[in-house]
């Protein structure tokens, strides 16, 4: 039976393992040294054009399409849990990725194999870990199964096609990895996160 108390313990492991990957990779620090924005960036329309088309492919797939082959099976929505785990979730996960994204990027630079090397890595890493580990301890049940491959196809694939081909091209890490907060912050609202005091499954 779903347990929250473990769930949230489980993910907050994984979350200390984001933060110290991260850390020994070098994110964080390039995170607090570079601006986020700068004025250059703003005075650039394809710089801007890139972070509006990455937002709505990010608001549009996990805003709308991701919630049409999810399910909550009567939780309740406990906002202050699901802001706190949604925060958690993307920040640490938005770190990861781009861990990974700066190893290969220190080997090929700004050329197309970083963006697909590190595709392939970070798609070969989520649909592993989600089937054998995330989605069995610690997401509570919320996928429609006919959903599956559309959420795959039309949600995760374009952000993360997008988003690292706009984190190759301009190195804006920080925004990057706001922007998979935000994606990740939708995904555990819509699934309705359940609060690490509650005790039983809350329906799941």
């Amino acid at each position: 039976m779903y347990n929250p108390q473990k769930a949230w313990l489980r993910a907050a492991v994984y979350f200390l393992v984001c933060f110290l990957i991260a850390g020994f990779s070098g994110t964080l620090t390039l995170i607090r040294q570079l601006n986020w924005v700068t004025a250059a960036n703003l005075q650039d329309s394809s710089w801007v054009a890139w972070t509006l088309l990455c937002l709505g492919i990010i608001l549009v797939g996990y805003g709308f399409i991701w919630p049409k082959g999810t399910v909550t099976h009567g939780r309740p929505l406990v906002w202050t849990a699901v802001l706190l785990f949604g925060l958690l979730w993307g920040i640490s996960e938005g770190l990861l990725f781009a861990s990974i994204w700066l190893i290969v990027f220190r080997i090929f630079g700004q050329t197309v194999w970083t963006v697909l090397l590190t595709f392939l890595i970070l798609s070969a890493f989520l649909g592993l870990w989600h089937q054998f580990y995330w989605d069995v301890k610690v997401a509570p049940e919320h996928n429609v199964a006919e959903w599956n491959g559309r959420k795959v196809l039309f949600v995760h694939t374009p952000n993360l096609i997008a988003t690292l081909t706009y984190l190759t091209l301009y190195q804006s890490i920080g925004i990057f990895v706001l922007l998979q907060t935000i994606a990740l912050l939708l995904s555990t609202w819509f699934i309705h996160f359940p609060p690490f005091w509650q005790t039983d499954s809350g329906g799941s």
